[in-house]
C-alpha cells in the first residue's frame, strides 16, 4: 500500500495503545518497493474490522497477482481479513470498476475468485459479457489440465449465471471476440469502394453484441482497445457511447484515438467535432500528438478548439516529447516536423535545451562538455543519429548542444554504420576532440566490432592535435591534459591493456563479455598509435650546445696560422638538462618525483 492512497500511520493518534509490530516484515509482504511505503502497520485489534476491508480495497493490485495472498501472510487477522468475500469485492469494484470488476478478478486474479465473490460481484451490478462466459468455457476445457486453473464450482456458477442471462444465446462454444474483429474490417475499412448494405450490415451485428450480449473491448483479449475503438468509429462512431455505457473506460484510449483521428490528412474540424461529442476529449497530450504531425490543416483545426496559449504550451512539450525516449506508439524523428513547429510557434533556445539534455540545469565542464552520461535524452531512442545531425546541421559544431550529442554520439556502443557515418560528419564539420574523449575512444575498443571504428577515431583525433601543435595552437596546459589522458587510460593502465587482450564486450541490450585468445590486429595498432602520440607531445629534450675553441699553433713559428675548432659545452648542457627535468617534474609529466632540487 502506497502512502498516497492511505496513510495508516495517520490511524495511530486515535488509538494511543496501538501495537506497532513487525514493521519490516510486513512491508515485505505487501510487495512495496518505494520509499514512500508505509513502514510501521496499526494492530489489527486497534480497528474495526469494517475498517480494514476498507483498508485492503486500497491495495495496489498493480505489483502482480499475488498482492491479496501477500498480504493475507502479514499476520492471522489480516488473513481473515483478505479471505473475507466483502473485502475481495471492495478490491476488485475499486481497482476494475463496478462493470469490469469481475471480469477483472477472473482474469488477473482467479485465485482470489471464488464462488461468494462471484455472486456477490454480481448483486453489486458487476456485468457478465457473454463473451466472458464463453473464455471460461475455454479455460475449463483446456487439453492441459495443469494450467486449467477453473474449479468446478466456480465453472457451474458462470455456466449457469450465463444460460440464465442469455438463455438458448449463450452460445458458450462460440467466439464474440473474433466475431467481432472480424466484423470491424467490413465496410470503409477494408476498401473505400465498401458495399454500403455490407457495411450497414455489420453495424447491426455489431449493435445487437453490444446491446444484447453486453460486449465491449478490454485489455488483454483481442486487439489493442485504441485500435478497436478507432476502426469501429470509422464504421458507425455512435457506437463508441454504448461501448461506455457497457463499461468500456474511454479515458484511458482518449489520447491514442485521438491521435489517429488528428494524423488524418483528410481531417476537418466537422470531422474531429464528432468525436467529441461522443465521449472523446482534446486533452493536452492529443494536441502533442496532433501536432508532431507537423501538419497546416491539422494545426488549423486544433486552433478553432484551443487557445494560442495553449498551443503554444503544448508545442513546446511536443518539442520536448520528439527529443526524448521513444514512448508509446512508435515516433520516428522528422526533422521538417520539429522545423515546422520550432519555426511557427517561435520555440526558444532555452525549449530546446530542456529538450535536449538530460540534465539541462547541471554544471558544464571547461570545455562545453556535459559531466553527466548521457548527456541528451535522444541517446535513449532506438536511433539517435538522425536528432544528433540535426543538431549538427542546426547550431553548427562549435555550439554546446553540438559537443553534447558528439560526446552521446562516441559513447554509443552500437558498431553501426549510420553511427559510424555520423562520426565524420561531425570531424569534416569542424567538431573538436578533448582529452576527455580518449577515456571514451579505450573504452569503444574493448567492444567487438568497434574496434576498427575506435582506431579510426584515434587517428582523426592523433591528427586534430598534431595541426594544433604545428601551427601554435597547442598550449602547455593543454599538452598536459593529453600527456595525463593518454598516459592514464591508455598508456600506463594495466587494468584496460589486461582487457584489451583478453576480453570483448557486446554492446546492445543483450549485453556480455566474451574471451578472447589473442588480441585483435586494431587494439594492438591502438595501442601503438597512443604510444607514438604520447612520444610526440612530450617535450623535445634540450640539445648539448657547442663553443668554438683556438687550438694553439702547432709546427714552426710561420709555417700557418692557428686552427678553429668547436667542442660540445657541457657545463652549460647540464645546467640547462637540469632546469629542462625540473620543469618536467613540477608539470607532472612523469607523475610525482620526489627530492626534485
Amino acid at each position: 500500500m502506497r502512502t498516497s492512497q492511505l496513510s495508516l500511520a495517520a490511524l495511530a493518534p486515535a488509538h494511543p495503545g496501538a501495537l506497532i509490530r513487525n514493521g519490516a516484515a510486513q512491508k515485505h509482504y505487501l510487495g512495496a518497493a518505494d520509499s514512500d511505503v508505509v513502514a510501521h502497520v496499526v494492530d489489527h485489534t486497534c480497528l474495526p474490522t469494517e475498517v480494514w476491508s476498507r483498508i485492503f480495497s486500497f491495495l495496489d493490485i498493480s505489483l502482480g497477482a499475488q498482492a491479496p495472498l501477500r498480504f493475507s501472510q502479514v499476520s492471522k487477522s489480516w488473513n481473515r481479513v483478505a479471505n473475507d468475500p466483502h473485502s475481495r469485492v471492495a478490491l476488485f469494484i475499486r481497482n476494475y470498476g463496478r462493470k469490469l470488476a469481475l471480469f477483472g478478478a477472473f482474469k488477473y486474479h482467479r485465485a482470489a475468485l471464488t464462488v461468494p465473490v462471484a455472486k456477490q460481484l454480481r448483486n453489486a451490478s458487476s456485468a457478465l459479457p457473454r463473451f466472458l462466459v464463453q473464455l471460461v468455457d475455454k479455460e475449463y476445457h483446456r487439453t492441459d489440465r495443469g494450467r486449467r486453473g477453473v474449479s468446478v464450482p466456480l465453472y457451474v456458477f458462470f455456466i449457469q449465471e450465463g444460460y440464465h442471462l442469455y438463455g438458448n444465446d449463450a452460445g458458450f462454444k462460440e467466439d464474440d471476440v473474433a466475431r467481432f474483429e472480424r466484423l470491424l474490417y467490413t465496410g470503409p475499412v477494408a476498401s473505400p469502394d465498401h458495399d454500403t448494405d455490407a457495411a450497414a450490415s455489420a453495424v447491426e451485428s455489431i449493435r445487437v453484441l453490444l446491446d444484447k450480449f453486453g460486449y465491449l473491448p478490454v485489455r488483454g483479449i483481442g486487439s489493442p482497445i485504441d485500435e478497436t475503438l478507432f476502426l469501429l468509429s470509422k464504421l458507425d462512431i455512435t457506437l463508441i457511447p454504448k461501448l461506455v455505457s457497457n463499461g468500456l473506460d474511454i479515458a484511458g484510449v482518449n489520447d491514442q484515438v485521438l491521435e489517429r483521428v488528428l494524423w488524418r490528412a483528410d481531417v476537418t474540424d466537422e470531422y474531429l467535432q464528432t468525436y467529441l461529442n461522443n465521449g472523446f476529449t482534446l486533452t493536452k497530450t492529443a494536441i502533442q500528438k496532433g501536432l508532431q504531425i507537423a501538419r497546416q490543416s491539422t494545426l488549423d483545426v486544433l486552433a478553432k478548439h484551443v487557445s494560442q496559449e495553449v498551443l503554444t504550451e503544448c508545442a513546446k512539450n511536443a518539442v520536448i516529447d520528439m527529443f526524448g525516449p521513444s514512448a508509446g506508439r512508435g515516433w520516428h524523428w522528422i526533422p521538417e516536423s520539429v522545423d515546422f513547429i520550432i519555426q511557427t510557434f517561435n520555440i526558444d533556445e532555452e525549449t530546446i535545451r530542456t529538450a535536449l539534455y538530460t540534465h539541462p540545469k547541471s554544471p558544464r565542464l571547461t570545455n562545453g562538455g556535459r559531466p553527466e552520461f548521457p548527456a541528451t535524452r535522444c541517446y535513449m531512442k532506438t536511433n539517435p543519429c538522425p536528432v544528433w545531425r540535426w543538431v549538427l546541421r542546426t547550431y553548427g559544431p562549435h555550439h554546446e548542444f553540438t559537443r553534447a550529442c558528439y560526446d552521446d554520439a562516441l559513447s554509443r556502443a552500437a558498431a553501426d554504420r549510420d553511427l559510424h557515418l555520423l562520426h565524420d560528419e561531425f570531424l569534416e564539420a569542424g567538431v573538436r576532440f578533448y582529452p576527455r574523449h580518449v577515456k571514451i575512444l579505450a573504452c569503444r575498443l574493448l567492444h567487438r566490432d568497434m574496434t576498427a571504428n575506435a582506431l579510426h577515431l584515434l587517428q582523426a583525433l592523433r591528427e586534430q592535435v598534431a595541426d594544433d601543435r604545428d601551427a601554435g595552437l597547442l598550449f602547455d596546459s593543454e599538452r598536459d591534459e593529453w600527456l595525463q589522458a593518454i598516459r592514464a587510460e591508455v598508456v600506463d593502465n594495466d587494468e584496460w591493456s589486461h582487457r584489451m587482450r583478453t576480453t570483448q564486450l557486446e554492446g546492445g541490450a543483450r549485453g556480455g563479455a566474451y574471451r578472447i585468445s589473442r588480441p585483435p590486429d586494431d587494439a594492438l595498432r591502438f595501442l601503438d598509435e597512443s604510444k607514438e602520440f604520447l612520444a610526440e607531445l612530450l617535450p623535445p629534450v634540450p640539445t648539448i650546445a657547442t663553443v668554438v675553441v683556438r687550438n694553439s699553433p702547432t709546427g714552426r713559428r710561420g709555417s700557418g696560422g692557428a686552427t678553429m675548432t668547436r667542442s660540445p659545452s657541457m657545463r652549460s648542457w647540464v645546467k640547462r638538462m637540469g632546469v629542462w627535468w625540473k620543469e618536467q617534474c613540477e608539470r607532472g609529466v612523469w607523475g610525482v618525483v620526489d627530492n626534485v632540487v
